[in-house]
C-alpha cells in the first residue's frame, strides 16, 4: 500500500466536536447533525462557509441517508413506528424525515440563501410487524431515478419509496445483493455496491427497472476484488467521486494489550488504534457493452485512539 499517515495528510479544513453526523447532498454540501439536540448545520467545502440549518424533528441515533435531487432524507437503520410504546412515557417516533430544499431567496441584496426545512415521513411499511426488533435493521439501499428511495432487509424484503408522493411500495421478498449504499455511476448507467457474498467484491448491478419490474437486479456485471487487508473491518463504505471513479474505505480496529503492572495476576488494558484503508477504483467500458473496474492506489489514514462510528461515512 501507498502508506499515508496523518502527518502527511492535507490540513484540516474544519474541526466538529461532539456526537454528530454528517450527510452529504448531491449538490456536495455537507448537512451536519448532532445526535443529541438535534441542530443542524450546513457546509459547503467549496465557500468553506458554515450555515445553521433548522432542527431534525426527531433524535435519530443510527441512520442511513439518501440525496434526492435537492433534498436529503435520513433514516433510522433499524426504523420503527411513529409510535413508540415505552410503558408509561409514550412518545412520537419520527425514523424516516427529509430536508426539503425550498427556492432560493435573495438576502441583503446581491447574496441568495438556501431555505430549507424538516419534513416528517412515513416508516416503511414492514414495521408494524409484530415483535419487529433489529431483524428490521436495513441492510442494503440506493436512490434509484429521480424520485425512489430503494431499501432492503434480510426479514422482510425489499421496499421502495416514492418522493414525488410520499408512499412505500414492497418491491419483492428477496433482500439486495449488496451491503451499505450502492453508488449510482450515471457515466455507465449502474450501481456499484460491496457484494453481500463477499465484502471485499466490488460489484455492478443495473438497478433501473427493479422497481417497476418487482425484480431483484440480474447479476453484476463484473467484481473487482484484490482489496487484501491485515484485519477484518467493522465498516465498509463506498463513495462515488465522480467521473466514473469511486473511493473504497473500510475501517479497521487493532488492539495491542498490555499490562497494567509488574505483577502476573494484574490484568490487561487494551490499547486500540484506529484507522481506514482508502482504494481509488475506476469503472471504465471496453469492448464495447463490457464493464471493467480498475483498482488504483490504496492509502492507510490513522486515526489514533480515536474511534470512527460506522455512521459518518
Amino acid at each position: 500500500y501507498l502508506m499515508a499517515y496523518s502527518e502527511n495528510s492535507p490540513p484540516i479544513d474544519m474541526t466538529f466536536c461532539g456526537s454528530t453526523e454528517f450527510m452529504r447532498r448531491s449538490d456536495d454540501k455537507i448537512v451536519s447533525v448532532d445526535r443529541t439536540t438535534r441542530r443542524a448545520i450546513l457546509y459547503d467545502p467549496a465557500e468553506h462557509t458554515v450555515r445553521v440549518l433548522p432542527s431534525m424533528v426527531e433524535y435519530k441515533f443510527w441512520t442511513k441517508s439518501f440525496a434526492v435531487g435537492d433534498d436529503l432524507y435520513v433514516m433510522e437503520t433499524i426504523p420503527l413506528p411513529d409510535k413508540v410504546d415505552l410503558g408509561r412515557d409514550a412518545r412520537p417516533g419520527r425514523s424516516f424525515e427529509a430536508l426539503i430544499h425550498r427556492e432560493p431567496r435573495p438576502v441583503d441584496g446581491d447574496r441568495i440563501e438556501d431555505e430549507c426545512y424538516w419534513r416528517p415521513l412515513p416508516p416503511p411499511p414492514y414495521v408494524h410487524a409484530a415483535g419487529i426488533r433489529t431483524d428490521g435493521q436495513i441492510c442494503g439501499y440506493a436512490v434509484v431515478g429521480e424520485s425512489h428511495i430503494l431499501v432492503s432487509t434480510h426479514s422482510y424484503g425489499a421496499y421502495s419509496f416514492d418522493t414525488a408522493s410520499a408512499a412505500w411500495s414492497k418491491v419483492g421478498d428477496w433482500a439486495l445483493p449488496f451491503c451499505g449504499r450502492a453508488e449510482y455511476v450515471p457515466e455507465h448507467g449502474l450501481w456499484l455496491g460491496l457484494s453481500v457474498a463477499d465484502d471485499g467484491v466490488l460489484g455492478a448491478w443495473d438497478l433501473s427497472s427493479t422497481i417497476h419490474h418487482q425484480q431483484p437486479p440480474p447479476v453484476a456485471h463484473h467484481g473487482c476484488k484484490g482489496f487484501a487487508v491485515p484485519e477484518v473491518p467493522y465498516a465498509s463504505h463506498v463513495v462515488h467521486l465522480g467521473a466514473g471513479k469511486l473511493c473504497v474505505a473500510k475501517l479497521f480496529m487493532v488492539a495491542h494489550h498490555r499490562e497494567t503492572c509488574s505483577h502476573s495476576c494484574c490484568d490487561f488494558d487494551s490499547d486500540k488504534r484506529y484507522f481506514a484503508i482508502l482504494t481509488g477504483v475506476e469503472v471504465v467500458r471496453c469492448n464495447g457493452d463490457k464493464v471493467d473496474i480498475i483498482k488504483h492506489k490504496s492509502c492507510r489514514y490513522s486515526f489514533g485512539e480515536h474511534y470512527i462510528p460506522i455512521y459518518l461515512l
